[in-house]
């Protein structure tokens, strides 16, 4: 049998510096039954240049070029255009190991029609290939819909693997416009969208790698922030049966994590606010050791004068992903902080309801 093509949707603008390694790796797949589509979503540098140069050598590599409409108009202008059984998202400046797609279309395939999304774990790493942070390993499988409103068990839009009939079904990404002219979590809300209707799978390997730089979306804060209460509130709507206190919790966490970009680029005032921010959505939070860490190290360093932008990692050690429980040392394994030791406890109450939802 001749197997399904997966169509891999790049959008790309002023990406020269990191396309080319981003191409490369999609290019690179065990799986080599697939199309891949790169929009120029209207870049002034030589992008579209680095694309031509792949499609010479590679006849499935294709290039659009468009106006500049924004990430999420991107990616839809070439799922529109795609032909492949499977869609999969991959951005400009990310990379993924060569048996991502595989692994992925073959959990996909394993169960029929009622899953709309795979998802794996991912790599934060800065712009030379030092590793950052490891997203958190989840395993949750299933009807999830609470669970998504709590936490993007997906992490970033390079990882997911999407059945294109679900797309049909449930739509495509927001567009820019579509939120109030601010972007960042687009994804989320497929992801959020999907889940209401299918079943999500997962390959529980890291296999993709997310590059941070100066230049990422998910360091504009405010931003973010906007596309987060645009998409979280279309949710509510959608989900009214679910508890209010359950999109204000996801909403703590969510200021969690970028109050922890914030501190990584030395926007400690910032970093400040959305801790704030946090706790005030969901006190619980005050109940984890790292809020009291990250609070007290941005206050001395606004103290010092300190506010120059650094390497994610530098500010602080490794840790996991999006709000999720900073990587014990070996002694804090033994013997965990009393807070922390709380906080875990209404994690798991709270992780338990939204498991126990299979709506």
């Amino acid at each position: 049998m001749d197997k399904a093509i997966v169509s891999v949707v790049v959008p790309a603008f002023n990406a020269e510096a990191h396309l080319g390694k981003t191409l490369s790796s999609a290019l690179a797949q065990t799986y080599r039954e697939i199309e891949l589509i790169v929009v120029d979503d209207g870049s002034l540098d030589a992008t579209s240049a680095v694309v031509q140069e792949f499609a010479a050598k590679d006849a499935r590599v294709r290039l659009i070029r468009q106006s500049n409409a924004g990430v999420g108009a991107a990616r839809n202008a070439a799922i529109r255009l795609a032909r492949g059984k499977y869609i999969a998202p991959l951005d400009a400046d990310d990379l993924w190991a060569p048996e991502k797609l595989e692994k992925q279309v073959a959990r996909m395939e394993q169960s029929g029609d009622e899953i709309g999304l795979v998802y794996c774990w991912s790599r934060l790493i800065d712009s030379h290939g030092n590793l950052v942070e490891l997203s958190h390993p989840f395993t949750l499988e299933g009807r999830l819909r609470h669970v998504m409103v709590l936490r993007n068990l997906v992490g970033n839009a390079s990882v997911p693997l999407f059945r294109a009939a679900t797309l049909e079904k449930v739509g495509l990404y927001l567009s820019r416009a579509e939120q109030a002219g601010a972007q960042g979590c687009e994804d989320w809300d497929l992801a959020l969208r999907i889940a209401e209707k299918f079943t999500i799978g997962v390959v529980p390997e890291y296999l993709v790698a997310y590059i941070q730089n100066d230049s990422s979306m998910s360091l504009n804060a405010e931003n973010m922030a906007r596309s987060f209460g645009v998409v979280m509130g279309r949710a509510r709507q959608r989900n009214r049966d679910l508890p209010s206190a359950s999109f204000r919790w996801s909403h703590g966490y969510f200021d969690l994590y970028i109050a922890e970009k914030c501190y990584d680029w030395a926007y400690y005032l910032r970093c400040i606010h959305y801790l704030k921010e946090a706790a005030l959505a969901n006190p619980v939070l005050l109940w984890r050791v790292g809020m009291y860490k990250f609070f007290v190290k941005s206050l001395l360093n606004i103290v010092r004068g300190t506010a120059t932008p650094q390497i994610p990692g530098q500010a602080r050690s490794l840790r996991k992903s999006a709000g999720g429980a900073a990587l014990p040392a070996k002694r804090e394994r033994k013997r965990p902080f009393f807070l922390n030791v709380v906080f875990r406890h209404f994690e798991l109450t709270r992780w338990s309801a939204a498991m126990n939802d299979r709506g």
